[in-house]
């Protein structure tokens, strides 16, 4: 994953540099150069953690590459949107979403704090959850019977939803994830489940 390989060398970059200012400037004890150089790298290395940087010089061809870039989960879905992408990653047991963004020449990398969960729904057993990216009109479903089992699914949006299994051998039962995109997704929207 080069996403966290260059945020751990751009700290320990920091970490260097900092020693190596402290040094010269005789300011601070030589036993809190250390604490200093630690805090000054934690923040920068933070900081960099919550900003793509990489969007100003990298695009990716696909967004499974872009996806790979920023996670370590094998990419099990690509839900397509208008502007973006909704990448399904499974990673052991545990599914990861990230939403991407698309450019003119491929695609970017989104971050968590770009994507807002805008619905969640719990009723009869089915998991509707609602994601928009960023103030975009792209938003995504995914829905769930937590009592296993295929779904049949309509919307008012005539929208095609695409489907994952998990089978859990220990409830010798099969669950159904299903994936969808929603444009301008707003109060009429209305989701039918059999």
């Amino acid at each position: 994953m080069l996403f966290l390989f260059f945020r751990f060398l751009f700290g320990v970059l920091v970490f260097i540099a900092c020693l190596l200012f402290i040094g010269k400037t005789h300011t601070i004890h030589k036993r809190w150069r250390f604490a200093v150089a630690f805090a000054a790298a934690a923040m920068g290395t933070t900081i960099l953690a919550l900003l793509p940087v990489e969007n100003a010089f990298l695009t990716f061809s696909s967004p499974q590459s872009a996806y790979q870039y920023n996670h370590t989960g094998d990419v099990k879905l690509v839900v397509s949107g208008e502007i973006t992408d909704f990448v399904v990653g499974v990673q052991g047991d545990v599914d990861e979403y990230a939403i991407l963004p698309k450019s003119d020449d491929g695609w970017k990398l989104g971050m968590g704090f770009d994507t807002k969960r805008i619905h969640q729904t719990v009723s009869d057993g089915i998991v509707v959850y609602v994601y928009q990216y960023k103030n975009t009109n792209d938003y995504y479903i995914t829905i769930l019977d937590t009592s296993g089992g295929p779904l049949e699914l309509t919307d008012n949006r005539n929208s095609n939803f695409q489907c994952l299994e998990h089978t859990n051998e220990a409830l010798d039962t099969t669950f159904y994830t299903y994936y969808g995109y929603i444009h301008d997704y707003d109060d009429s929207y209305a989701l039918t489940v059999k």
